[in-house]
Parts: structure tokens; sequence; C-alpha cells
């Protein structure tokens, strides 16, 4: 069984391997022994794992990346995207915080989206999502903005010095964004940094709940930051996926919480 830090390896260089594909049409074994390395066979043993996990499409020498897996887009554009969808999803998540709690909001369109629905009363907000200052700030609401370094893709916070501030907070309950979730793997998202925060604010959290519509399910991207069995995920349906490995609780009020 590989290490820890030999996954840590392997996740790296897939993620480079996406960034590569991201940059250009394809991308050849050669250039990527060069870039990474490694040798000829780790690289093509990377190639298959990730195609067999629907990541990329092998060429002969080389590889591209799957349409499905494109280019995260910017946080303007993710919130006009799955609307309804997202706004059941954010008002199920709102109605989870209870008076006095200390919460943590991750950045993103959909935890973005349940601002607009939380009523409990005297609890204060974590978060790192840039555009959610304004609506704390409409609420009222006590908040703390973590800091560190600005990613402007995704609009969110991130960094070093955001996971040395998360190493004095505790959380009763978290709000997590998900860019994937898949059955072998867990939940996924785009970049290590935010994976990092993620992670912690997670390991910090009495109670975690993952906010994903159902376009969510079996995508898979580069970074692990959860196994499935750390927290309830929050969704309006979960189409083809093995329910008896996770936790969750439907906007429909299906839910499967033990």
């Amino acid at each position: 069984m590989a290490s820890e830090g030999n996954t840590m390896i392997k996740q790296q260089r897939w993620a480079a391997i996406i960034d590569q594909c991201r940059q250009h049409t394809s991308v050849s074994v050669a250039e990527l022994v060069q870039l990474l390395n490694v040798s000829e066979a780790t690289i093509r043993r990377d190639l298959q794992q990730m195609e067999d996990l629907n990541m990329v499409s092998r060429l002969h020498g080389g590889a591209r990346l799957n349409d499905d897996q494109s280019a995260e887009p910017p946080m303007l554009i993710k919130s006009e995207t799955n609307v309804s969808s997202k706004n059941q999803v954010a008002r199920l998540a709102a109605g989870m915080i209870k008076n006095n709690q200390m919460v943590y909001i991750d950045a993103g369109s959909s935890t973005y989206e349940m601002l607009n629905y939380v009523r409990a009363k005297n609890i204060t907000v974590v978060t790192i999502g840039i555009p959610h200052i304004a609506k704390l700030k409409h609420n009222s609401t006590h908040t703390i903005l973590l800091g560190g370094t600005i990613r402007w893709t995704t609009e969110a916070v991130t960094g070093n010095m955001t996971l040395k501030q998360l190493d004095d907070l505790f959380f009763d309950v978290a709000f997590i964004g998900v860019n994937g979730i898949h059955e072998k793997v867990g939940f996924t998202t785009t970049n290590e940094q935010e994976a990092d925060v993620k992670a912690k604010v997670i390991a910090h959290s009495s109670s975690t709940f993952i906010l994903a519509d159902g376009s969510k399910f079996n995508k898979l991207y580069p970074v692990k930051f959860s196994r499935l069995d750390q927290a309830v995920i929050l969704s309006d349906e979960i189409p083809d996926f093995d329910r008896s490995q996770i936790r969750y609780q439907l906007t429909n009020g299906e839910s499967r919480l033990d």
C-alpha cells in the first residue's frame, strides 16, 4: 500500500498533468517525463489511472483532457449555472444553522447563495469568500474574514496564512463547496491550497456539510480534500451513485444520516 507521502506526490503529478492539458490541446508522455522528473513507466501508469477515473483520454504517446474536466469557470459564471438546484440546496443548508453557533462558510457559488436564507440569531460566521462579505454586512452578521492570498478565479482567500489562522478556530458547523464527488476517491477540488483549507476546516468542525447539486456526482478533480464519510452531503438529487457510502440530506426530505 502506498504511503500518505507517495499519495500526495501522485496528487501533485496529476494536478500538473491536468494543468498541462488545460494549457495545451494535448500533452505527450515525453514532455511529462521531463516536466515531472519521473520515469516513463510512472507517467504511463498515471495516465492509465486517470483515464480509468474519467479525467483524461489517452492518445498515442500522450493524453488530452476530457471534455467534462475543463478549467474551473470563474465565480461569476458558476453563480449563473444550475441556479434552481443551487437555491434549493442553499435553503436546505441555511436551515442547518442554529442560534449562537460558530459557523464556517466556504467560498463558492452555493455557499454564497445560502447566505440569502440564514435566519439563525447571534451567530459568528468565518469565511474565505470575498463576495460573501457584502451579504454578511447586509445582514449585520458578526463575521471573521480570514486573511491570506486571494485566488481570483474562485474569489477565495487561501494559503499558509489562512491555514495558520484556522489553527486557532473551531466550528460548531461548517459548510463546504465541492467540485466533484467520486465513489472511489471522495470529495475533490481543483486547487491544492483551497483543498488544504477545506481539509483543515473539516478537522476543526463538529459537523460538516458539503453543498453539492446533482451535477457534482461522479466527477473527479485533481485534489482530494476529504473522505466521503467525513461529511454529510446536502443535495437536490444523487444520480447513479452508491448511496451506501455516503450520509446525505436531500431537498425533497430523503436522508441517510447514520
